[in-house]
């Protein structure tokens, strides 16, 4: 099994502070069968909290597929951080998803890009072997999609990118371009940190 997650190393985001709740997400889609194992979160230096829940949408119908307290393999303000799926469940090639973050404190901080999904590194849309997310115009709700509170995210704000990565594990090798192999490997640099990744 390969594990897979959207985002390599980044350069450190801006962080913002706000005084509600917010649901984050992210959709993505696999081009071959798999599972949803986690995902990751970019906690910046400063964070007082992370988000309290992790949930997996069906972008068709806004379904839950996963629900659960997170759990994550890290600390508030020190980068990136995992929460694994307890129970992950089957992932369908080219059925669309949504991972989604609950920052349910009183005062959250979380990492942020605004205009990634439509001027910035997204515009194109971002691929690591066989999971990819669309760009904004391309997404069902936008790809910066967010709610004020707990719920499904299907808000959107100036195309931002909240740093809500999934990660997902195929069995089947995959050919690759020298582009998506240097991801890849900035991947491994991000997932060392944890012995269970």
């Amino acid at each position: 099994m390969t594990l897979y997650t959207l985002f390599g190393q980044v350069p450190a985001p801006a962080l913002t502070a706000d005084a509600t709740g917010y649901t984050m997400g992210v959709q993505f889609s696999v081009s071959q069968a798999g599972t949803y194992t986690g995902v990751w979160f970019y906690s910046a230096a400063g964070a007082a909290a992370l988000p309290s829940k992790v949930r997996l949408y069906a972008v068709s119908g806004q379904a839950v597929i996963v629900d659960q307290v997170a759990a994550w393999s890290g600390i508030a303000g020190s980068g990136w951080v995992r929460a694994p799926v307890t129970s992950p469940p089957a992932l369908t090639a080219g059925t669309a998803s949504k991972a989604a973050v609950l920052q349910g404190s009183a005062v959250n901080w979380y990492a942020s890009a605004a205009h990634y999904w439509d001027t910035g590194a997204g515009q194109n849309g971002i691929s690591n072997g066989p999971l990819s997310a669309p760009n904004n115009a391309n997404s069902a709700q936008g790809q910066d999609s967010f709610l004020a509170g707990d719920g499904y995210p299907n808000s959107s704000f100036n195309a931002t990118n909240y740093w809500v990565d999934p990660e997902v594990s195929v069995a089947a090798a995959v050919v690759v371009t020298a582009q998506q192999q240097q991801s890849g490997r900035s991947m491994m640099r991000k997932r060392l940190m944890y012995a269970d990744v």
